[in-house]
């Protein structure tokens, strides 16, 4: 059966790419993804393409043009009204159904979540002159304490055991959003590695030009710096039409059915939306499965079915060989755990999902 309603997706991450591909599967011909780069990519899996760029780092990226079915346009949405968007590119697209995945941003930490790398070839190219950097680099000085910095001071360390690795945390614990035991197993997990934690403390640079630490005022040495603080949710672009449905932290406030409030034709999902859920790739996947259910039920005349929201499942690997997993019951490092990531990074289980055969570079 075909459906021939006009539906344009707006962000091709984790939860946009696979509502977007689950769309086209169930037989909707008119799906439209916009993104502002040329390809889709494991987010998950980009630390650890600092260190082996030419494997993980292209294996975790592809072009939608080699697998999406639908139309892909490469462009920004200026404005949206509840049928149209207007593109950057000029373009005015209306639409029967629209969903929002803007996701966030990192515009700090570039190696996350990139600004300006917006074609595959200029992705790839990026890790390898992050790489040449950090090769150069002897003394690495990480700020923020988060899984993101968590999971680059493991990657660093165990990698490059030569080099000196200082992670700095402004709360008393690392890993400060989740449990109290997943902080400090985190913690004895880097500190085996040889990374130095700093907690309850930040950075500052005198007009020297020298690096010193705010609380405990230690002169640090730093060849190399990385700021993974600062998470941005990208609806800036929001503002004039649709403030009226974004929180004090710029999330869009959805319904249970992951509709935008008062909008029963727009979706939001992933991080741009206020769900009451992990911020987390596979999550935002999962929501991108359900949105794309519900749009088939509309179409079809059918009861749309709440979201149930899923526990937090977090694995944060601290290089090749180890890492935690925090489960609804408990925190844990058991090998056969924290391997389920090890082993591919999770990049051909986030393949799988879109419908796309993937392998990993061997290089």
């Amino acid at each position: 059966m075909k459906f021939n309603s006009k539906i344009v997706i707006i962000g091709g991450g984790f939860a946009g790419a696979r509502t977007a591909q689950d769309l086209v599967k169930n037989g909707f011909n008119d799906v439209t993804l916009i993104d502002r780069k040329d390809y889709f990519e494991v987010t998950y899996a980009t630390l650890r393409g600092v260190t082996q760029p030419n494997k993980w780092g292209t294996s975790s990226r592809k072009k939608y043009t080699d697998f999406f079915n639908g139309r892909f346009l490469q462009a920004s949405v200026r404005e949206m009204s509840k049928t149209q968007i207007y593109t950057d590119s000029g373009e005015l697209i209306s639409f029967d159904y629209a969903v929002i995945a803007t996701g966030s941003s990192y515009p700090s930490f570039q190696i996350g979540k990139s600004s300006s790398a917006l074609s595959l070839e200029q992705r790839n190219m990026h890790f390898e002159q992050e790489n040449k950097k950090l090769v150069k680099a002897n003394n690495i000085v990480i700020v923020g304490g988060g899984p993101v910095g968590v999971e680059l001071a493991g990657e660093i360390a165990d990698y490059y055991p030569g080099k000196n690795v200082t992670l700095i945390q402004k709360s008393d614990r690392l890993l400060n959003g989740f449990r109290k035991k997943t902080g400090e197993t985190a913690h004895k997990l880097l500190s085996k590695l040889g990374v130095r934690v700093l907690l309850n403390d930040t950075m500052e640079e005198n007009i020297n030009g020298e690096y010193f630490t705010t609380n405990s005022k230690q002169l640090l040495a730093a060849d190399l710096i990385y700021n993974c603080v600062g998470v941005k949710v990208n609806t800036d672009w929001l503002t004039r039409n649709f403030s009226h449905t974004l929180n004090d932290h710029g999330h869009l406030r959805v319904d249970d059915f992951l509709r935008v409030e008062s909008y029963d034709n727009i979706f939001a999902i992933g991080d741009c939306s206020n769900i009451k859920e992990a911020k987390l790739g596979y999550l935002a996947d999962i929501q991108g499965e359900a949105v794309a259910k519900n749009m088939l039920r509309l179409v079809k005349g059918k009861k749309l079915k709440a979201y149930k929201t899923n526990p937090d499942v977090v694995l944060v690997p601290t290089g090749r060989e180890s890492g935690l997993v925090q489960l609804p019951f408990a925190v844990t490092t058991l090998n056969f755990l924290v391997n389920m990531k090890q082993k591919d990074l999770f990049i051909l289980k986030a393949f799988k999902g879109l419908g796309v055969k993937q392998s990993i570079n061997q290089a």
